[in-house]
C-alpha cells in the first residue's frame, strides 16, 4: 500500500471492490461532495445497489475511509469533459467523496487532511496538483471536470502573536466587525486564521471583490489558488497556502503591455471572471463580460491599476455612452467617440453626464445613487473608488454603526455622528504579526510578454546616457548620409509592408523608475486641472522649456509658424530630426502635426505624467495612427513607419513599438526623445 492509502481506515475489501480499470492508468483525482451524514454515506457505499462508489470518503471529523483500491476503478461518475475531451472518468479517476453540502463548505479537519493527503495521492500516480478536479454540470447541461483545490487550512499563528496577550482592544474589535461586514458584500467570509484574510488585513488590499472559491487557475501542470481584491489579486501555488504572492508584483510597477500568456495573464482573466460572478449575484450584468486584451477599457484599467471589472461593458439605455465599472473607477466614452476612454473620477461634476454615470456606477452595489449622501461625499473626497454596498446599519459589540463599503475602504459612523475610515483603526495582533512564507519557486510567465513601453532597457544594454548639458546648437548637424548609415537605419533595411517593421531600437524611453525621468528632465510639481490636464505649480516650465523653430512645421496652422515649445535638452535633436526627414525626402509623409508640449497625465494612467508634459514628445498623423490601434502600414495613407529608422538614429523612440495587447495595438502617432545623440 502507498503512504496515501496507509493513512486511511479500510472499509470492507478495497482490493476486491469496484471494477477493473481495463488497462487505463490513473489520470486525475476527482472530488465530489456528499451531504449525507457519515454513517448513512458509508452504509450506502457498501450496499449492493449502490450507484456511485468512490475510492475514499472523508468525514467531517477528518477521518479518511478507503472503499476501493486505487489500482481498481470506482463507478458512478460516468463520462465528462476534461481538458477539452470526453473521458470515462470511472476508468481514469481516483474519486474522493467529501462529507459536505458543497466543496467550498469543508470543516477545518477536512481541509487540514486534504492539504497533506492530496499531494501524496497525485505524487503516487505520477500526477500534479493540476490533475485534481471537481465534477460540475455547466449552463448548457454538459458535465465537466474543472480544476479543484480544497480551501486553505488554518495557518499557525506567528510567534509575535503567540506570546501576545491575546486580548483585543475595543478599536481592534471594531476593526474585526467592520472587516467582517466588508468581506460579506461580495459573498466572502473573513477568517483571521487563514493566509488570504491575514494578508489582506496586513497589506491593505481594498475590499474583497469575490470569495476565494474553486476552481483555481491551472497552467503548465501547476495550480494557483487565488482571491481578487480591489487593489490586487493574491495567490499561492498548489498547497503552499501560506506562501502568498501578488499579481501586482508579478506584473511589475509599469504595465506597458497586457501579458500575452503565462501565469499573470491567466490570473488577470480569472480575476475578471471571479469579480463579475460576485457582481452578478447582486445585480444582473449587462453587456459583454469577457476579458479582452484588445479592448481599450481593459488596457487602460490595467495600466491605471483600477482592479477588475465589476460590470459588463455596455451601452447606456439612452445610447449616449459606452461604459464599464471597475473597482477603482468607471471608464466611459460617448458613443460618438467610441475610441475614447474617460475616467469618471476626472469628469467635471458640472458635466451633464456626471450624475448619469454615477447612477450607472451605483448599480453594481444594487442601490440608487444619492449625490447628497454624506458617505458618498466623503468617499469622493477620499477617492475611495466604486461603492460595493449602500449605507447599512450593523451592531458591533453592542453599538450601532452606519457604514458603507467602497472598493478602497469602508466608511463608518458611530453614535458621535462622525464618518471615519476603517483603515485608520488598529489591526488585531494576529494581523500585525502576519508574514507570508517565501514561495518554493516564483511564479513566472510561460512566455515572455510583448515589448513594454515603460520597462527600462534590458540589463545587457547600457542605460540611456544622461546628458550633462544641452547639445551645442552652434555645431553643424551631421550630414544626412551619416544618419542614413546609422546602425538603426541599416538594421531596418528598406521599408516593407510588415506590422513588425521597422525593428525596435536598442534603447527605450525614460521612465519614472528609480527617478530616471525626473533626474534628467527636472521635477514637475503639479495639481489636477480637469480631465487629463494639469497645472504645473513650480518653476519647471521657465527652467526647462524653450521655443524651438522648426521650419518644416511652418505649413501647419497649429504650430505658430513652425515654433513649438520643447525641452531644452532635446531641442537640438528635434531640429536635426526634422531636417533629416526633409533631406531624406520624407516630409510628404507628414500629413498632420498633432501637438507637442501639453501639460497632462497619461491618458491611460491619471497618476503618471505624460512625456508630453515634459516637452519631449510630439504626435503626427494621429488620424491614421490612433492610440491603442495598430499603426498604419507602409504604403497606407498616414503611415509614419518610413520615418522611424531616422528618428531612432537621432534618439527618438516611436510609440508604434509598444505592442499593448500582443496584436499590434500601439501609439503610432507618438515620437518622444529618449537618448542624447
Amino acid at each position: 500500500m502507498s503512504s496515501a492509502e496507509v493513512r486511511a481506515i479500510t472499509v470492507g475489501r478495497p482490493d476486491r471492490a469496484g471494477r477493473s480499470r481495463a488497462g487505463s492508468p490513473v489520470a486525475l483525482v476527482v472530488a465530489v461532495a456528499d451531504a449525507q451524514p457519515a454513517a448513512l454515506a458509508l452504509a450506502a457505499y457498501q450496499s449492493a445497489d449502490v450507484t456511485m462508489l468512490p475510492h475514499f470518503y472523508l468525514d467531517r471529523a477528518g477521518a479518511l475511509h478507503q472503499l476501493v483500491a486505487t489500482s481498481r476503478a470506482g463507478y458512478g461518475l460516468g463520462r465528462a469533459i476534461w481538458r477539452g475531451r470526453v473521458h470515462n472518468l470511472d476508468r481514469v479517476a481516483v474519486v474522493v467523496s467529501l462529507a459536505a453540502p458543497a466543496l467550498t463548505d469543508l470543516s477545518e479537519a477536512q481541509v487540514a487532511v486534504l492539504a497533506d493527503w492530496l499531494p501524496a495521492v497525485v505524487e503516487q500516480h505520477g500526477l500534479s496538483l493540476a490533475d485534481i478536479g471537481m465534477l460540475i454540470t455547466d449552463a448548457r447541461g454538459k458535465r465537466r471536470v474543472l480544476p479543484y483545490l480544497p480551501p486553505a487550512p488554518p495557518v499557525a499563528p506567528a510567534e509575535a502573536f503567540i506570546f501576545g496577550s491575546g486580548v483585543r482592544s475595543p478599536e481592534q474589535e471594531l476593526w474585526v466587525g467592520l472587516a467582517t461586514v466588508t468581506w460579506r458584500q461580495r459573498g466572502a467570509q473573513l477568517r483571521l486564521n487563514q493566509a488570504f484574510s491575514l494578508h489582506w488585513g496586513k497589506f491593505d488590499l481594498g475590499a474583497p471583490l469575490a470569495p476565494n472559491e474553486p476552481p483555481p487557475v491551472a497552467l503548465d501542470g501547476k495550480t494557483y489558488n487565488f482571491q481578487v481584491f480591489a487593489r490586487d489579486t493574491i495567490f499561492n501555488e498548489g498547497t503552499q497556502y501560506a506562501a502568498v504572492q501578488s499579481l501586482a508584483n508579478l506584473l511589475g510597477p509599469d504595465i506597458g503591455a497586457i501579458p500575452a500568456g503565462g501565469v499573470s495573464r491567466a490570473l488577470i482573466e480569472a480575476s475578471y471572471r471571479s469579480a463579475l460572478k460576485a457582481s452578478a449575484a447582486r445585480a444582473p450584468l449587462e453587456g459583454k463580460t469577457e476579458f479582452r486584451a484588445d479592448w481599450r477599457f481593459h488596457f487602460v484599467a490595467l495600466q491605471a491599476k483600477l482592479g477588475p471589472a465589476l460590470s459588463g461593458n455596455y451601452v447606456t439605455a439612452d445610447r449616449a455612452f459606452a461604459l464599464q465599472v471597475f473597482a477603482g473607477d468607471t471608464l466611459y466614452t460617448p458613443m460618438s467617440q467610441q475610441s475614447g476612454c474617460f475616467f469618471l473620477s476626472l469628469t467635471d461634476p458640472a458635466s451633464p453626464q456626471y450624475a448619469q454615470l454615477w447612477a450607472e456606477t451605483y448599480k453594481v452595489a444594487g442601490v440608487p445613487y444619492n449625490p447628497t449622501d454624506p458617505f458618498h461625499q466623503r468617499a469622493l473626497e477620499l477617492k475611495l473608488g466604486t461603492p460595493l454596498s449602500g449605507v447599512v446599519r450593523e451592531t458591533i459589540n453592542g453599538t450601532a454603526y452606519d457604514l458603507q463599503v467602497f472598493a478602497y475602504d469602508t466608511l463608518y459612523r458611530g453614535p458621535d455622528g462622525v464618518i471615519r475610515r476603517m483603515s485608520e483603526l488598529p489591526r488585531p495582533a494576529e494581523v500585525q504579526a502576519w508574514q507570508p512564507r517565501p514561495a518554493a519557486a516564483p511564479a513566472q510567465p510561460a512566455q515572455p510578454p510583448p515589448p513594454q513601453p515603460a520597462a527600462p532597457a534590458q540589463p545587457a544594454q547600457p542605460p540611456p546616457p544622461q546628458p550633462a548639458a544641452p547639445a551645442q546648437p552652434a555645431q553643424p548637424p551631421p550630414p544626412v548620409s551619416s544618419i542614413l548609415n546609422a546602425p538603426e537605419v541599416v538594421r531596418a533595411g528598406p521599408p516593407r509592408r510588415d506590422p513588425n517593421w521597422p525593428p525596435m531600437p536598442d534603447f527605450n524611453i525614460l521612465t519614472d523608475r528609480n527617478g530616471q525621468r525626473e533626474r534628467i528632465l527636472g521635477k514637475i510639481e503639479w495639481v489636477r486641472k480637469s480631465g487629463d490636464d494639469i497645472t504645473i505649480t513650480n518653476d519647471w516650465v521657465a527652467q526647462n522649456l524653450i521655443e524651438v523653430s522648426i521650419p518644416q512645421l511652418a505649413r501647419f496652422r497649429n504650430t505658430n509658424g513652425g515654433r513649438i515649445k520643447f525641452h531644452r535638452l532635446a531641442a537640438d535633436q528635434l531640429r536635426r530630426l526634422w531636417q533629416a526627414w526633409e533631406d531624406a525626402g520624407l516630409l510628404h509623409l507628414v500629413l498632420t502635426f498633432d501637438g507637442a508640449w501639453w501639460p497632462r497625465t497619461i491618458r491611460s494612467n491619471p497618476t503618471t505624467l505624460s512625456n508630453h508634459a515634459y516637452g519631449t514628445a510630439f504626435d503626427i498623423n494621429a488620424q491614421w495612427n490612433a492610440f491603442y490601434k495598430p499603426a498604419a502600414l507602409v504604403g497606407d495613407r498616414g503611415s509614419v513607419r518610413e520615418l522611424v529608422p531616422i528618428a531612432n538614429a537621432l534618439g527618438f523612440f516611436w510609440g508604434g513599438h509598444w505592442n499593448y495587447d500582443g496584436r499590434g495595438a500601439s501609439d503610432g502617432m507618438h515620437f518622444e526623445w529618449a537618448v542624447a545623440r
